[in-house]
């Protein structure tokens, strides 16, 4: 089994070698939503797998996350892998590590037991591989914050095995997705860094329910917006809604999917709002 497939166009490090395209290969995956994967929620555990059902369920498109470094994979087959979302998988296929897809070929079940003790691919399914160092976390955390062209359309987080690096979410910038990985590929203490940031289509639909979705929130939660900015982040791809954040209730939290799926053009609105 070859590792270490990272997307060279981004100057991806890992182990300290430059990857590259591979020829067909086999590898330990996860079969999961877009959502879900742009979220990276942690240790695949029963929460994770209900995150990836459920959106898959209402409309998420799915995807492969590679076990061993959390790669996410867009593939050419979905229909391979959408009766499998919230399960381990051998993936089989040529990976495109440049713009993070792959030409798949086969799949095939797997459990945790067909992972060899030791196999990198284990890390994603062990709670003790997320034990980080507070401090560093704590640049990583401030060095994202500090990005000056963050608006209330991305949303750019992180998650951390150890002194590696996961960067997540979407944005409508490529140039956001570039900083991000260079800010962080800086920080003293960080070994290696995926850049798993999604870079959201500009298409004229997608602009207008961007401007729709803001403007119908606005109408009732105003006091979660702000200049340029809000808590409430409004992720817009290919027509679905995924809102993330923070609000104070339940109830602005129902009001927002409900002001969302109002909107003109709009085909699903995924309410991942965090309350409290």
């Amino acid at each position: 089994m070859k590792h270490g497939l990272l997307p060279v166009g981004l100057l991806v490090l890992f182990g300290g070698v430059f990857a590259a395209d591979q020829p067909a290969e086999t590898f330990h995956a996860y079969a999961d939503s877009d959502v879900c994967a742009r979220l990276m929620l942690g240790v695949i555990d029963q929460a994770r797998i209900a995150c990836s059902q459920s959106t898959v369920k209402d409309g998420a498109g799915p995807v492969l996350v590679r076990l061993e470094n959390n790669l996410v994979l867009d593939v050419n087959k979905q229909k391979l892998i959408k009766p499998l979302i919230g399960q381990l998988l051998q993936a089989t296929g040529e990976v495109k590590a440049k713009n993070g897809t792959m030409k798949l070929t086969e799949v095939s079940p797997e459990t945790e037991k067909d992972i060899p003790a030791g196999n990198p691919a284990r890390k994603l399914l062990d709670a003790r591989a997320y034990q980080t160092d507070a401090k560093l976390r704590e640049k990583i955390r401030h060095e994202l914050a500090m990005m000056p062209y963050i608006t209330t359309f991305d949303f750019v987080s992180f998650s951390m095995m150890g002194s590696d690096v996961v960067l997540t979410g979407w944005t409508v910038r490529q140039t956001n997705r570039s900083e991000a990985f260079n800010r962080v590929k800086n920080i003293e203490g960080v070994t290696s860094v995926i850049n798993n940031i999604d870079v959201l289509p500009l298409g004229a639909t997608d602009m207008q329910v961007r401007s729709a979705a803001r403007a119908q929130l606005q109408q009732n939660l105003s006091r979660y917006f702000w200049g340029s900015g809000s808590d409430i982040k409004i992720v817009v791809k290919n027509g679905d809604i995924i809102l993330l954040g923070k609000v104070a209730t339940q109830a602005d939290s129902d009001i927002a999917k409900i002001r969302c799926s109002s909107v003109r053009g709009a085909f699903h609105v995924f309410n991942l709002l965090r309350v409290g």
